[in-house]
């Protein structure tokens, strides 16, 4: 029986830790692309939550400004209270559906799909 020499099995240990040092470098990146778009997704979620705030408190507050502004009007023109309060309690209602449409439209855009065909394209591309 003869025994390989002593350079071939040098070299395929070497191919082999070679091979798996690029496994690893390619594991590192992936988890590194997944830890930014982790840091992304958070900086982007808190950066909306802050905006959705500011912008439903300015929207609640005109709303009302014209709720008031409106019920004023039909009060000074002799239509019913219990009129006015229910219309405005509907318009308030339908509002809140308008806006929840938006906020969940929104949260359907917040994907990392495109940045992440940009980092890493597809054979398709």
């Amino acid at each position: 029986m003869e025994t390989p020499p002593h350079g071939a099995s040098e070299q395929e240990q070497s191919d082999f830790d070679e091979v798996i040092n690029t496994h690893k470098s390619w594991l590192k990146s992936v988890l590194g692309l997944g830890a930014l778009e982790a840091k992304l997704w958070v900086a982007s979620s808190a950066q909306l939550l802050a905006l959705m705030c500011g912008v439903i408190f300015l929207l609640l507050t005109t709303w009302l400004l014209l709720i008031a502004t409106i019920a004023v009007v039909a009060w000074s023109y002799g239509f019913s209270l219990v009129g006015i309060l229910s219309t405005a309690t509907l318009a308030t209602f339908f509002s809140s559906f308008a806006l929840l449409y938006w906020v969940k439209r929104t949260l359907k855009n917040m994907n990392f799909a495109r940045t992440l065909d940009a980092v890493i394209p597809t054979d398709e591309d």
